[in-house]
């Protein structure tokens, strides 16, 4: 399948380098070199090609999917700007979800790709009225879920097989899984109520060059494509934000009740476009690079972060790696890969600790950790500098 999937476009760029490229998935497991990228000569849209390859890695990976294993099963935190602390992920959203759209006391919210439960769980503390219902692959997570108050139904079919209407949908990191993500946001637009909310969560590929290394991604949004994905699948872009998480986009849509037409690209993809992803892989390259530098000279090396980009480096640097520094304190104290998990504090004096974090995320850190023990360094400077 060569045509793009946020335009239809024909004939898509194959990014060739990409095949010798280590990958890992979206629950922080190592995965194999081999896979296939491409890019849209028309939107920009960066993708994976959804053929028989792709799909039997992705069955392969989802038998074992285990989110958040690191932290036994327990959500991310992520930096709250506006508080200036780490919270879960899902709260952050669900708060800003409910300052953004006026919702009512009580309704019916539906949350696609549910996991353990954490985005309905974060939306029931802002709306403790209103019914929650999910939908995801299998029911391994019914138990968990049955604890949220309120919560109503799992949904294991298809969402073209589910016969009711919701006033929120959300979609938390789960649009870049599907298959077919226009078709699936069609079936989404045919279960919203006529002045239904449809909240969406995705890595924002200007922002975060490790969204390309999942393996079971298939798409790898821009503030530019979402929307006209969205676009051509009946629903009007409310708001597209890129500050509610760092390196993320949160964009809110509602009905229209027909496509929309595909806007106009004002620029030149395949010079711009390319240039983009291909100076992404590049950095990718610099990062691992200089991570390797500092672990070849270093008596005592680790990694800060345990999750995307702490797992791929450590993967490729292998027994260099004698530990990892994590903030979270569901993290610290345990294992990852083998190896210790510390808090800052926990740093030996002559330890080298490498930020493998993108580099706006890295700089902040190492101001936050300026006081603490070990020797922090940082990443490359910006891929699009």
């Amino acid at each position: 399948m060569s045509c793009c999937l946020v335009c239809g476009t024909p004939g898509l760029l194959a990014i060739e380098r990409f095949a010798q490229m280590p990958r890992i998935t979206s629950d922080c497991r190592p995965f194999p070199k081999g896979g296939e990228l491409a890019q849209c000569p028309r939107c920009t849209a960066v993708q994976k090609y959804p053929a028989k390859r792709w799909l039997a890695e992705i069955e392969q990976i989802y038998a074992h999917y285990a989110p958040y294993h690191q932290a036994e099963g327990n959500e991310q935190l992520s930096a709250d700007a506006r508080q200036g602390r780490l919270r879960p992920r899902s709260a952050i959203l669900m708060e800003r979800l409910c300052e953004r759209i006026a919702l009512p006391g009580q309704g019916t919210m539906l949350d696609v790709g549910c996991g353990n439960g954490a985005t309905l769980r974060a939306f029931s503390e802002k709306r403790p009225l209103w019914n929650l219902e999910g939908c995801e692959m299998s029911d391994r997570a019914i138990e968990k879920l049955r604890e949220i108050e309120r919560f109503s139904a799992l949904h294991t079919c298809p969402i073209s097989a589910i016969r009711s209407k919701y006033d929120v949908v959300t979609m938390v990191h789960s649009l870049e899984h599907f298959v077919d993500p226009l078709a699936v946001l069609k079936d989404v637009t045919g279960i919203l109520d006529d002045d239904g909310q449809l909240f969406i969560e995705v890595c924002n590929i200007e922002e975060n060059p490790f969204d390309v290394l999942i393996a079971d991604h298939l798409m790898h949004f821009s503030p530019l494509t979402l929307p006209m994905l969205l676009a051509r699948a009946g629903l009007e872009s409310v708001a597209v934000a890129t500050d509610w998480i760092s390196k993320e986009i949160s964009a809110v849509a509602k009905r229209v009740g027909r496509q929309q037409i595909f806007p106009r690209v004002a620029r030149d993809p395949r010079v711009r476009g390319w240039g983009r992803i291909d100076a992404t892989l590049n950095w990718l390259g610099e990062f691992f690079q200089a991570a390797r530098n500092v672990a070849e000279k270093s008596r005592r090396f680790g990694l800060f972060g345990t999750s995307i980009s702490g797992t791929w480096l450590a993967s490729q640097l292998a027994a260099s790696v004698h530990f990892f520094v994590a903030e979270d304190p569901s993290r610290t104290g345990k294992t990852h890969l083998g190896r210790p998990v510390l808090s800052p504090g926990q740093v030996a004096e002559e330890s080298d600790v490498y930020l493998a974090l993108t580099p706006a995320v890295a700089r902040v850190v190492f101001a936050r950790l300026s006081g603490h023990p070990g020797r922090y360094i940082l990443p490359p400077g910006e891929p699009f500098a």
